[in-house]
């Protein structure tokens, strides 16, 4: 079966450069290359991920993966990484092996593959799953997806806030009493 495979392979590749050399014979191919060089050149000195050729050809699979730097996610625990990672893509889903993945290449302190499973499914406020899939996207960037709010939280200063209409304390008005430093009863 294997050598089925390897022949059909070995033909498409000889198809395919054919067709480049043709490409490459155009004067206008030398001008992307130019163009491609400088793109990578300012890429990198910016430290944004590097695009790739497929994305700028418009291949079908281009926008299905994202790409991370190496040592994109130094320092960041598994979670917050594919969270991340998730960011990137918006309103991409990214499967579990490619989460690892990027992960990997972004140099975040990797957890165990079933962990990080753990971890997406029970981020339920950020992270949707797909059902019966190890499908992970952002909850924001899943419209359809409904979430209940998340409560709000409480200042810690709200106990002492004043009520609106009530005056603040302030010193004591003449005739108040008021109890001596010792916290007796002055007589």
């Amino acid at each position: 079966m294997t050598n089925g495979f390897t022949e059909t392979i070995e033909k498409i590749m000889a198809e395919i450069e054919t067709h480049v050399s043709s490409l490459k014979s155009n004067p206008e191919w030398t001008q992307i290359e130019k163009l491609y060089r400088a793109l990578s050149t300012i890429e990198g000195l910016a430290e944004v991920p590097q695009t790739t050729l497929a994305e700028i050809f418009g291949f079908s699979d281009a926008g299905s993966r994202v790409s991370v730097r190496a040592g994109e996610f130094i320092g960041m625990d598994a979670l917050d990484a594919a969270k991340a990672y998730l960011e990137k893509k918006q309103d991409s889903a990214a499967s579990l092996d490619e989460i690892v993945d990027a992960l990997q290449t972004g140099g975040a302190n990797l957890v165990a593959r079933d962990s990080l499973r753990t971890s997406l499914a029970r981020s339920t406020w950020d992270v949707v799953k797909a059902p019966g899939q190890e499908l992970y996207q952002l909850v924001k960037y899943a419209p359809h997806v409904k979430r209940g709010k998340k409560k709000a939280s409480t200042p810690a200063s709200a106990s002492t806030q004043i009520p609106q209409g009530e005056p603040p304390e302030s010193e004591p008005e003449e005739g108040d009493v008021e109890p001596a430093a010792g916290g007796e009863d002055s007589a």
